[in-house]
Parts: structure tokens; sequence; C-alpha cells
């Protein structure tokens, strides 16, 4: 049942989504940048729900974490291993 109403939500949000983008290039009715944030403000919900729910974080955040954050200190590491390379490829030109 959760999931069908998780579902149903989606499909709502969406739908605000093309609603928004209707009264702004078409109607003209809302500025482009309100328009804007309120597009984002509905994907960034819509990307929590599916996260939270369809991923399954609520129950199994431990299990995740374990495995983000030696994801975060080898994207790190990898930063300055290939910053010598960004310096040399911009000296050489």
């Amino acid at each position: 049942m959760n999931y069908i109403v998780i579902g149903v939500a989606l499909a709502v949000f969406t739908a605000v989504s093309f609603v928004v983008n209707y009264f702004v290039v078409v109607q003209e009715v809302l500025h482009p940048n309100t328009g804007f944030a309120i597009i984002m403000g509905v994907a960034v919900v819509k990307a929590m729900l599916v996260a939270i729910y369809f991923m399954h974080l609520n129950f199994d955040w431990k299990k995740v974490g374990f495995m983000i954050v030696p994801a975060f200190i080898l994207g790190a590491m990898m930063m300055f291993v290939l910053m010598p390379d960004i310096v040399l490829a911009w000296w050489a030109q």
C-alpha cells in the first residue's frame, strides 16, 4: 500500500511540474525564475521519495553509509592524484 501512495504522489508531482512549465512557457503567467524554483523543489521532493522508499534508505541507512564513506574518500583521493596531470597539461600549452 505504501508503494502505491508514493507512486501516486510521484505522478501528482510530475503533473505539477508540467502545469508550472505550461504557465511559464505558454501562458507566461509565472516568471521563469519562479517556475524554475518550483520545479526544482518538486524534483528534490521526488528524488527524496524515490531514494527513501524505493531504494530502501529508511531501512538500510547503516549499510549505505558503509558504502558511501569509502566512495567519498576515494573520490577525494582521486582529485589529488589527478591534480598534477591537470596542472601539467595547463602548463604545457
